[in-house]
């Protein structure tokens, strides 16, 4: 059986979030660590300015240790004694389009790297990986600028609201926010452009930017596609010179630009995904099939196999697609169940390790569940632009400040030089838990159903009520087996 016995592991931060002092005298040296006032939040500071943009941002980043929501209970909150700035002081901070997000997250994100790295020693053994992703930020009213229908692909309908495309690290122990783009889809019905009537489109909040203001450079995103921006978030990003082994993404990525894109990056960088079972063909031993017409032939020729250790049924192959080199595992749960394709370039890879590798993109998954709940992630009230980039911009610093202060308290709580030393781990880390969860529901879930596994998942860590019942049965299981 895998080490943790407990479904209750798609969580990172959330014991650590009501934690003792210490716990917040630790997020408090970090905040200090990240040496705001010296990052050049905008062009030029105002000489009449009573606090410095520093200042103000370290303000609305201790929001959540002093319970605020948002800027509006901040105005009866304990933090209001000890800063006195008006609410008015942080809405023109946040409404700032000259403000460049984009540089306040990098350079935060690199002063919490070398603090992490004054703690700990290099992680030679795990997979160090970008990982990217999207998610819905729902919204109430369509009022709020650049608000849309959008199609979503968890609620499996359309919604109001606006797309977020995140990229984020995952450094063999910990989850990082890195990077983000908001995207706006036009759908199909011309009259309604944005799923929204002429007068709703008319009545919706707008705002002048100039042209070399960040915030009219973010609107430029709004409507490029999402493949495009990951590329270029990933081309950026790995000018910091980050370790990289893998480019983690689910079946709405992986296309013949990110293959391309992997021989432009420094280093040796594979790719690990889903794909999904259209219409593309691969070449395999001369012949071009579909995914489909690939599963029936090895099935035909007795290629399939049970896979004792993840107990399902599966097979890999090599092929080629569009002249690169993958290698695809066919799996399915049971024997008449239906296939799900993971695909890699790194052609090294047995099974087993492709999918332990793949457990890691559902990090990303924690993230946004924890940030949405914890830091308010996409659910800025204000209908201002620039307002709703500087609280998603907030929130990724935010749990990336809380996850690390998480887990230089847990190493230094439990005696991590010691461990360490002995080549054990402090603490399973939120990716272990996962995986072995995913084991445990692989070999529960195969003796009475067959599903769409990622969206299983993704439903049982957003408590999703549908999932209660095989929750329940897979905590009976494990307790038995315990």
């Amino acid at each position: 059986m895998p080490r943790n016995k407990s479904t209750k592991v798609f969580s990172e931060i959330n014991s650590f979030f009501t934690s003792s002092e210490k716990g917040i005298l630790r997020v408090m040296e970090l905040y200090q660590g990240l040496n705001l006032n010296r990052i050049k939040i905008v062009p030029k500071e105002m000489p009449q300015a009573i606090y410095k943009r520093g200042d103000i941002l370290l303000g609305l980043l201790l929001f959540p240790l002093f319970s605020v929501n948002n800027v509006y209970t901040y105005q009866t909150s304990a933090l209001k004694k000890f800063f006195e700035a008006s609410k008015n002081t942080f809405y023109r901070f946040k409404n700032n389009p000259l403000i460049n997000w984009r540089s306040v997250v990098a350079k935060s994100n690199k002063a919490l790297f070398r603090h992490k790295d004054r703690h700990f020693q290099v992680d030679t053994d795990n997979p160090k990986c970008l990982i990217i992703d999207d998610t819905d930020f729902e919204k109430t009213s369509f009022m709020t600028e650049h608000a849309g229908k959008i199609w979503s692909h968890v609620k499996h309908k359309s919604v109001l609201g606006i797309k977020g495309l995140f990229l984020g690290y995952w450094d063999g122990k910990s989850f990082f926010s890195l990077n983000f783009s908001l995207h706006k889809e036009k759908g199909k019905n011309k009259k309604k452009p944005f799923g929204l009537t002429p007068k709703q489109k008319k009545a919706q909040y707008k705002k002048f930017r100039p042209k070399h203001a960040s915030g009219y450079l973010r609107e430029q995103e709004l409507l490029k596609d999402k493949i495009s921006m990951s590329i270029k978030m990933i081309k950026e990003v790995m000018k910091r010179n980050l370790v990289v082994d893998y480019i983690l993404m689910d079946s709405w990525f992986f296309c013949e630009a990110f293959l391309n894109m992997l021989s432009g990056l420094k280093g040796k960088i594979d790719i690990v995904g889903m794909l999904k079972m259209g219409n593309a063909k691969y070449l395999y031993q001369g012949k071009h099939y579909s995914l489909k017409e690939l599963g029936t032939l090895l099935k035909k020729r007795k290629k399939v196999r049970k896979i004792t250790s993840l107990n399902l049924y599966g097979t890999e192959i090599v092929v080629e697609y569009k002249s690169h080199v993958l290698k695809l595992f066919f799996c399915k749960t049971s024997k008449r169940g239906k296939w799900h394709v993971l695909v890699t370039t790194d052609t090294n890879l047995g099974i087993l390790k492709a999918y332990e590798i793949y457990s890691i993109r559902w990090s990303i998954e924690v993230f946004f569940k924890e940030s949405k709940q914890y830091f308010g992630l996409g659910k800025s009230q204000s209908q201002d632009f620039d307002a709703q980039i500087a609280d998603i911009s907030i929130a990724m610093i935010q749990y990336n400040v809380f996850s690390l202060a998480k887990r230089i308290e847990a190493y230094e709580t439990l005696g991590g030089l010691f461990f360490e030393i002995k080549g054990q781990i402090t603490e399973y880390t939120i990716t272990e838990r996962i995986w072995g969860f995913i084991r445990e529901l692989l070999s529960i879930m195969a003796d009475f159903m067959d599903g769409n596994f990622n969206e299983l998942i993704i439903s049982i860590m957003k408590n999703d009520k549908k999932e209660t019942k095989l929750v329940n049965l897979i905590e009976t299981q494990l307790s038995k087996a315990a």
